[in-house]
């Protein structure tokens, strides 16, 4: 049932996914221009409403103080709310792979959940089938693979990163130059102890990588700086007391004997090149 719900009365919940700002900001454009298209999923809790997919599309429709928003309204129960949610995150949200790789790992504890009778081990396990031969239960990956429009193997990967690495590595590499798949693939090898010293060595190394860059590139802007004002000074000297009678034999010898940064600066100073007709007056 779509029903309109005073916004106030709506709650986020509290294993949402970190709001984006950039997303957020896409949104408040868009609903801005064209309205909300898509209304979010909530289900009462108490006095009040949760959120179980639109988080982002909330936080906009607030950003642009309006009072009501549309809503589907579900009577989900925590396993499925949580599912929902995890849903819309994979299929819509832009994830990281630290993101999709707990995200996946998530939604197929849940899924066993529902459907043990799909675990790997079990009996019969993977997509089940009625009487009819209608497919009644899909497995794991071939259910993910379809709703989030990957393929079942890069599910399982997921999969495997999810489960194999220390939810506080996860925590401390999230959203920093470690968070790709290689380092990830790499690291759930290791141990949880082994895993949380390679983050932490990792990253201090990266840290220590990006300090040596910025102190090498205000080296060589200071260096740059230093040559162009000493460039400077030689040319308005050369401008100054090269008397006339001399400059023919100046010229001629100036490109071999003199720097670029001074020959730039001779030019800028004089107007004239020293590579092409005689000295202006």
């Amino acid at each position: 049932m779509i029903r309109d719900i005073p916004i106030e009365n709506i709650i986020l919940r509290s294993d949402a996914r970190a709001i984006d700002e950039s997303a957020v900001a896409g949104l408040v454009e868009s609903i801005a221009n064209v309205g909300l298209i898509n209304p979010i999923r909530v289900r009462a809790v108490g006095d009040q409403w949760e959120t179980i997919a639109g988080a982002h599309r909330l936080t906009a429709c607030r950003r642009l103080g309006l009072a009501d928003i549309a809503c589907m309204v579900v009577t989900d129960d925590d396993l499925h709310a949580e599912l929902a949610m995890i849903d819309e995150n994979l299929c819509r949200a832009e994830l990281t792979p630290s993101d999709r790789a707990q995200q996946t790992a998530r939604r197929k504890a849940i899924y066993l959940e529902l459907h043990p009778e799909t675990e790997h081990g079990v009996a019969g396990a993977g997509a089940r089938w009625n009487a009819d031969g209608n497919l009644q239960t899909a497995s794991f990956a071939s259910e993910t693979a379809r709703i989030t429009g990957r393929d079942k193997s890069s599910v399982s990967r997921d999969v495997s990163r999810g489960e194999k690495i220390f939810e506080p590595v996860f925590d401390l590499i999230r959203g920093t130059k470690l968070d790709n798949g290689s380092y990830l693939d790499r690291i759930k090898k290791l141990s949880p102890s082994e895993q949380m010293y390679a983050a932490k060595r990792d990253l201090a190394e990266i840290a220590r990588r990006e300090r040596d860059d910025k102190r090498s590139s205000k080296k060589l802007a200071l260096d740059a700086d230093i040559r162009q004002r000493a460039a400077k000074e030689v040319a308005e000297l050369i401008a100054e007391y090269v008397p006339a009678e001399a400059w023919e034999h100046f010229k001629s010898n100036i490109a071999v004997t003199t720097s670029k940064e001074v020959l730039t600066a001779f030019t800028n100073i004089t107007g004239a090149s020293v590579l092409g007709g005689k000295r202006a007056a």
